[in-house]
């Protein structure tokens, strides 16, 4: 079933947050968030993680990657695994933070090559996502 750009959006949102809520509460509550590491005050956290870290790292992480190595191999799936593998690398934090984020850079390699074949630019769809994804967590931590 072909589900609409929306509901990818929405299911990558859904997918990367149950993993967040998986390596952050339930297998590594003890696991700092990454603004808390970086020692971000709040106007900062916002601005680097919402705003800031989404679109840079969609642009050279899931866009620049997943787009040259599909044209060097033409294989989608060696793009996604190299540009998850590059995004779990980036977040060196821990290596649960790592796992987390090579996982969540799986999920928004595969919703990028969806809607690449599909046609769509699908740079704007995987920074709403991740900034999405960071938001909630950046609520998380600075609102609730």
């Amino acid at each position: 079933m072909k589900r609409s750009v929306w509901q990818l959006v929405a299911g990558g949102y859904l997918v990367t947050i149950g993993l967040n809520f998986l390596f952050g509460y339930l297998l590594f509550p003890e696991q700092q968030s990454a603004t808390a590491i970086l020692n971000l005050n709040v106007k900062e956290a916002f601005w680097v993680a919402v705003i800031f870290a989404p679109l840079v790292e969609t642009y050279l992480i899931q866009y620049l990657v997943i787009k040259n190595v599909h044209k060097w191999t033409g294989i989608y799936w060696i793009a996604v695994l190299a540009s998850a593998i590059i995004f779990g690398a980036l977040h060196k934090y821990s290596v649960p933070y790592m796992i987390l984020t090579f996982l969540s850079g799986i999920i928004y390699g595969i919703i990028y090559v969806v809607l690449a074949l599909r046609g769509k630019d699908p740079f704007v769809y995987i920074a709403l996502t991740h900034a999405l994804h960071n938001l909630t967590g950046f609520c998380i931590e600075h609102v609730f």
